[in-house]
């Protein structure tokens, strides 16, 4: 019972990542810090996907994935829609929907 609440509300929230992904204007905005923004929208996405490879996969799936959280605040410019597919990919390989 409590694992398809957690699972309703991760994928809940997930879809709304990409939703809000979709809403920039362009690959470049998504990618744009300035003034008091320290971590770009893209950089923030990256990190939740990291979020997800490491503790749902590794540490409770056993699936092998080593974090790279450093790149994930310093990679740039990954185009908008393989951060989306890597949402949708996310979704499908921890919850198997």
């Amino acid at each position: 019972m409590i694992i398809d609440s957690i699972k309703s509300l991760f994928l809940r929230d997930l879809h709304k990542l990409k939703i809000e992904i979709g809403l920039y204007a362009s690959s470049d905005i998504l990618w744009k810090a300035d003034k008091e923004i320290k971590n770009s929208g893209g950089n923030l996405c990256y990190h939740l996907i990291g979020n997800l490879k490491h503790f749902i996969g590794h540490v409770l799936g056993k699936t092998g994935y080593i974090r790279k959280r450093e790149l994930e605040f310093s990679i740039k410019n990954i185009p908008m829609e393989r951060l989306v597919k890597e949402i949708g990919c996310q979704t499908s390989q921890v919850f198997k929907t």
